[in-house]
């Protein structure tokens, strides 16, 4: 068994930069004998979203996709971010994440700086018209160390 998390990183951020963050979070988001698989948005864009439709297809489908034997093919979602203090995020990244959260799923801050994990509980909306910030990630105040 693998554990299998959807890094949902800005569409601007740097190839670099999303495969450092890989790296990191599978060394992160493993357990015990349970290794963890780490996809950025980037390369499932990539692989899956011809195939169903485009972006808004692909976006909606994320959260809900299933491999060939029924298996979740993420169990959850790592957003990363510059700090943990109510983090705000586009609207690609605010729908994934709501998603994410409707079907039971894990959803995780992740504070690139620091390297602290925190469980989102919800989203809040804001009032924006920017696609870049349309919500807010509520946050457990507890940080999760994981792995």
């Amino acid at each position: 068994m693998t554990s299998c998390w959807f890094l949902a990183h800005a569409k601007t951020t740097e190839d670099s930069d999303i495969d450092t963050w890989k790296v990191q979070l599978e060394a992160r988001m493993g357990y015990d004998d349970v290794p963890a698989e780490v996809t950025p948005g980037r390369d499932d864009y990539k692989k899956r979203s011809r195939a169903l439709g485009g972006w808004h297809a692909w976006s909606r489908d994320v959260p809900v996709a299933e491999t060939w034997e029924g298996e979740p093919l993420f169990h959850g979602i790592v957003v990363p971010v510059g700090h943990l203090d109510e983090p705000s995020v586009g609207r690609a990244t605010s729908d994934l994440v709501a998603g994410f959260l409707r079907r039971g799923k894990y959803a995780y801050a992740w504070d690139v700086t620091t390297s602290e994990l925190a469980r989102v509980a919800d989203i809040r909306t804001l009032d924006s018209d920017s696609w870049t910030m349309t919500a807010t990630l509520i946050l457990e105040r507890t940080p999760v160390h994981a792995g």
